[in-house]
């Protein structure tokens, strides 16, 4: 077991630890922006759009490439992939696409792929994270990814990065049926490593993440300012909130 403690509060008892993936402990501007750009091109040659509309599909994603970062209140900010392809869809159409969400997930589905093929280039570890997760893999802690990306994404970026020695478990989108909002892929992960929800946190960069880990029963779930979400923002989530991971200390 082990505390963590900052100068605003302390959490104690702890042996097991589940981490999102983008926004806390990837740099998510950098991964989804290209992301973004990919998805609206490829939508744009599909559907035959003008390609003046690149920008505002770019934005309907969450995407401002004048300023290179995700929004906070974008769609890839808030919700999972099938709310995304849902109210994507419906912005394409608003452009005169005529698509389905069947069609808009395909080509997702197909960005992906290409996307996966040149991952290390768009994807960058912050690194103050990275420094959290080892230090506390030194006191014996478990830990896991609980993702919306794929797992696919997640596992080449572990491999890339040589991080399997720094998580226990990994689940991604296709692991359930059901979202992370409901709870289940978090409880699916402390199942799979053996762990009680009593005895463990979440640590993510959204609310989205402190609604899987309560309907979980994770009752206390970290949430930190390096994503699309400044920390004043997320204390009206959670109390536990903070700019960096490396302002936590471990006793």
């Amino acid at each position: 077991m082990i505390n963590l403690k900052t100068k605003d509060w302390e959490i104690e008892n702890i042996d097991t630890i589940l981490f999102d993936k983008d926004g806390t402990f990837v740099d998510l501007h950098y991964f989804w922006g290209k992301m973004s750009e990919m998805r609206s091109l490829e939508c744009i040659k599909v559907f035959q759009l003008k390609e003046d509309v690149f920008e505002e599909l770019c934005l309907s994603l969450g995407y401002d490439r004048k300023t290179g970062k995700m929004l906070k209140d974008g769609i890839t900010a808030l919700y999972s992939r099938p709310k995304i392809i849902e109210i994507y869809t419906k912005d394409l159409n608003n452009w005169g696409a005529n698509a389905t969400e069947n069609q808009v997930e395909e080509i997702f589905d197909r960005v992906s792929k290409e996307f996966y093929k040149n991952l290390s280039e768009y994807t960058k570890p912050i690194q103050e994270a990275i420094e959290f997760i080892k230090k506390i893999k030194s006191f014996g802690v478990k830990t896991g990814i609980v993702t919306s990306d794929s797992i696919e994404s997640t596992e080449l970026t572990i491999k890339h990065f040589g991080w399997e020695n720094l998580f226990d478990v990994a689940i991604g989108r296709e692991s359930t049926k059901e979202t992370k909002e409901s709870g289940v892929p978090v409880k699916l992960a402390l199942e799979k490593i053996n762990s009680k929800a009593e005895t463990s946190i979440m640590v993510g960069d959204a609310p989205m993440d402190y609604i899987a880990a309560k309907n979980a029963g994770v009752n206390r779930t970290i949430l930190v300012a390096t994503g699309q979400i400044e920390k004043d923002d997320l204390l009206k989530t959670s109390e536990f909130s903070l700019n960096s991971l490396d302002e936590i200390i471990l006793y």
